[in-house]
């Protein structure tokens, strides 16, 4: 870093159980097992404990296309196969040689509305939005298989019953029309297009955003669904004068003091007065019954406000070789502890 200076950095080396070799673009990212790491002696414990290299060397391999990824784990040429379609669980259970892995959770789907700028500015116009949404045909939508996705009101997800809370559920998933359409009269909404930036790069991404348009034009919006790559989703959402909504997932996040969901200064920039002051003491108060409390007072006013627009959680799934051991299917690839028979 120190060499990089404020330009990007050219040297990656890698200080963990493996280093960085190479990378060749669009081909693959190689990594060895670094001879000099120096593990922990404590069990393995989570992320925690000790790490070990057993493999020699791992290749990332870029894999669009969601059916090679998985044909590939079938006949061996890949070990692991990340973000496999969900509706393939059911199949890939008769694939010998296949363990399917599940990542529950791994995050919430969501769109996210621009309050910087445009239509959604409008509080009455946001809960116009949510109140017309019907969550489970948009779950169903963009994830098929029911053991993969939940209709839950929570920014924390039941695995963190710390966290975890219903608070202000009854404005989750209201599925009401009748609330919608007056909300817009009130507003004085007159049919200016609702600009939404999605993907089909991930496609639950777009299968949800589908469902939704089709369920707020039923109730007077008028949506220009914008099918985009994700890089330039991307760039778009950074410039707040050319989008209202766009489609996105928030990952799971052990700290709701940093959590993307009600961060300010992420695109959609929602900034609301009470819910920074109870975000502020959530991050200096180490009590945890008070630090729940804190985060449910956030909850409520993100359902209120209408912060962003949570659809439901959904959960991943990853195709791996029975003779891949001791791999955890989490959010992040971790291979350390990982061996092969």
């Amino acid at each position: 870093m120190d060499a990089a200076g404020d330009g990007p950095v050219k040297t990656v080396i890698g200080t963990g159980p493996f280093r960085f070799v190479e990378h060749k673009p669009d081909h693959h990212i190689r990594l060895a097992r670094f001879k000099d790491y120096a593990a922990r002696a404590e069990p393995v414990d989570g992320f925690g404990g000790k790490r070990t290299a057993w493999v020699g060397e791992i290749l990332f391999i870029p894999v669009p296309d969601v059916a090679v990824r998985l044909a590939g784990v079938e006949t061996g040429e890949y070990h692991i196969a990340l973000q496999i379609q969900q509706d393939q669980y059911d199949r890939m259970k008769t694939m010998p040689g296949v363990v399917p892995a599940i990542i529950k959770p791994e995050a919430w789907s969501t769109a996210v509305l621009n309050h910087k700028q445009g239509l959604m500015t409008d509080k009455r116009i946001r809960q116009a939005f949510q109140a017309a949404l019907d969550m489970e045909p948009i779950m169903a939508a963009g994830f098929g298989n029911k053991a993969f996705y939940r209709l839950d009101p929570g920014l924390s997800f039941p695995e963190q019953p710390q966290w975890h809370s219903k608070m202000a559920g009854e404005l989750y998933n209201q599925h009401n029309p009748a609330k919608a359409r007056r909300l817009l009269q009130e507003a004085g909404y007159a049919g200016a297009p609702v600009r939404w930036i999605t993907t089909k790069e991930y496609q639950y991404m777009y299968k949800n955003a589908l469902v939704a348009a089709q369920q707020l034009e039923a109730v007077g919006f008028k949506i220009d669904l914008q099918v985009v790559d994700w890089a330039t989703l991307v760039q778009r959402r950074n410039k707040p004068e050319v989008w209202d909504v766009f489609s996105t997932a928030i990952t799971f996040n052990p700290e709701p003091a940093f959590s993307t969901a009600t961060n300010c200064n992420w695109p959609g920039w929602w900034c609301h007065d009470d819910k920074e002051h109870w975000l502020e003491a959530l991050g200096r108060e180490s009590d945890p019954k008070k630090r729940r409390a804190m985060w449910e007072k956030v909850q409520q006013i993100f359902y209120e406000d209408v912060g962003r627009v949570k659809y439901g959680d959904f959960f991943g799934l990853v195709a791996v070789r029975k003779e891949v051991h001791d791999f955890r299917p989490t959010n992040e690839t971790n291979l350390w502890n990982v061996w092969l028979k």
